[in-house]
């Protein structure tokens, strides 16, 4: 896949409704049309499974060390890496159990779930011109990052990068229905004809659950609420997938993926 530049990237309330354990809810073996490349990382171990000393407490050290590098790729590459890439056109991971990443990589027997990343990347546009943002959370772990740049930390509070130091913007809206810990990213300024970089990380830190959802918002569009006053925001998606779920939509037209 070609890269223009630079490279890019729940909780109790979250209401998906996908099934528990489906591979397509890390993304498919098979790759048809545009989509974003993931890799899984295990960062207890490097790529001759050897351990990595202190991983629980260097485990956001390391992600923080990635992010402020400009996502050196050299970084993570000294961890084990997962031998197969998965593919995807959205990230909606409803509430599972935190193992079920290794094993949609296929490598449940090499890497139990704590102290883990995936990191999805490719290149998008927006369906039209405008101003967006990102919004989203996963438990543990989630950015996503335009042109190298961080434009969302989408983590639990507990996850803390402190080197990154990004903070949600003043303008941020409404909680948002599908996850009360969803944070509002940066604005950007996209052009349906210009593709950029996007990187996606979600992670998991101590094992047990997982769950996360990254939406996005335009600037000027009309906001959907539910009767709560919480926002229904659009999912993010590269390809169209109606999903009955009160706490997002997917009616609106999918952003576009290069191969």
């Amino acid at each position: 896949m070609k890269r223009i530049g630079t490279t890019l990237l729940i909780t109790a309330s979250l209401t998906l409704t996908a099934l528990a354990g489906d591979e397509q809810s890390f993304g498919s073996t098979r790759r048809t049309g545009g989509t974003l490349i993931g890799i899984l990382y295990d960062l207890k171990q490097t790529q001759r499974h050897e351990p990595v000393p202190d991983h629980a407490k260097n485990y956001a050290r390391a992600l923080d060390e990635f992010l402020v590098s400009g996502l050196d790729e050299s970084l993570l590459n000294r961890y084990f890496r997962a031998p197969l890439p998965l593919y995807t056109t959205q990230l909606a991971i409803p509430r599972m159990s935190a193992q079920e990443a290794p094993r949609a990589f296929g490598v449940e027997n090499e890497v139990d779930p704590r102290y883990r990343l995936i990191h999805y990347k490719g290149q998008i546009s927006p369906p039209a011109d405008g101003t967006y943002r990102f919004v989203g959370n996963f438990d543990d772990v989630l950015i996503v990052a335009i042109n190298l740049r961080v434009v969302l930390d989408g983590c639990r509070p507990n996850t803390k990068l402190l080197r990154l130091g990004w903070k949600e913007p003043a303008d941020k809206g409404p909680e948002v229905a599908a996850n009360e810990l969803a944070r509002y990213g940066d604005w950007l300024d996209l052009k349906a004809d210009q593709p950029v970089d996007i990187d996606i990380i979600i992670g998991e830190r101590p094992g047990g659950v997982f769950h996360g959802v990254v939406l996005y918002e335009k600037m000027g569009g009309r906001r959907t609420l539910d009767k709560a006053g919480h926002a229904v925001l659009p999912l993010f998606q590269l390809a169209p997938k109606p999903m009955n779920d009160p706490g997002f939509r997917t009616d609106q037209p999918v952003w576009k993926c290069y191969d």
